[in-house]
Parts: C-alpha cells; sequence; structure tokens
C-alpha cells in the first residue's frame, strides 16, 4: 500500500506468492510495471489480503496537496483509509511504518484496538524515531489471496 519508488513491493515479491502494489500516484504505479500493480486510492480496489505493508505518507498536511509528490509526504486522509479498511477486513497481518513527527498516537490507538500487536521496532533517526510495527487483528481474518 503506497507503492511509492517500488522497493518494498520488490522485497516482498522475494518472500509472497502473490503481491500487488497499491498507489494513487500514476508515476509510481509506472515504477511497479513488472509487477501488478493497481492505480488506485488506498486500498479501495482490494477486498481481501493476508499481508498488508505500508510506508503511509505521515506529516500533517499544511496546505492542499499542490502535485503528487505532496501525497506521498502529506497525510491527507491515507492513514485513516488503511485502518478504516484494516477494521472492515481483518487482513492476517498489517505491518505500518510511519514517523513519530506525524500521527503515531493515531495509528497505535488504531492498531491496540484493531489487535494485537505482534512486533515493533524503533529507529531514531535525527529529529524523530521511525517506527514499524506489526498487528494481529482480532477476530474474522479475510481469505487467502
Amino acid at each position: 500500500m503506497g507503492a511509492g519508488s517500488c522497493i518494498l513491493t520488490r522485497e516482498l515479491s522475494r518472500f509472497c506468492r502473490h503481491v500487488v502494489a497499491v498507489d494513487i500516484n500514476p508515476y509510481a504505479c509506472a515504477e511497479c510495471r513488472k509487477y501488478d500493480v493497481l492505480c488506485a486510492h488506498g486500498l479501495s480496489a482490494i477486498s481481501r489480503a493476508d499481508l498488508v505493508v505500508s510506508n503511509p505518507p505521515y506529516l500533517p498536511p499544511e496546505e492542499p496537496p499542490s502535485d503528487m509528490e505532496a501525497l506521498a509526504i502529506y497525510d491527507y486522509g491515507l492513514i485513516d483509509h488503511i485502518l478504516r479498511w484494516a477494521f472492515a477486513y481483518r487482513p492476517r497481518l498489517l505491518v505500518l511504518t510511519y514517523s513519530t513527527l506525524g500521527r503515531a498516537d493515531l495509528i497505535e490507538e488504531a492498531a491496540y484496538a484493531l489487535g494485537r500487536i505482534v512486533d515493533r521496532e524503533v529507529v531514531h533517526r535525527f529529529f524523530e524515531d521511525i517506527v514499524s510495527i506489526a498487528v494481529e487483528p482480532l477476530g474474522p481474518v479475510s481469505g487467502s489471496s
């Protein structure tokens, strides 16, 4: 989710049977043309997944986005969209990487409400912490895809 430069897609394809890259930015979608790619807003085009991995944009929005590059940096609702999707479809595992400069409190509260955090890594970089969490949702999980 949020294919960007396709680095995560490329790495995940080494370990996963089927990977679908999703991004709203047509330039990011073009970067992932070697893989299954959906040029769409968030996960709106997907109704099930075993694993969702995302490094969503995490800076609070300052102004309406003027270009596609701003969508990769500033959160214009993508984090809320990912979390709502996870609550609705319950993937087997949700992995989110985010900055403590952004909406970390919202993400962590939602993660605890969604399920159980099974792994957490924190790396300090300059003036922020980069956090990755893996969440196993409680309740029914989606079917395999």
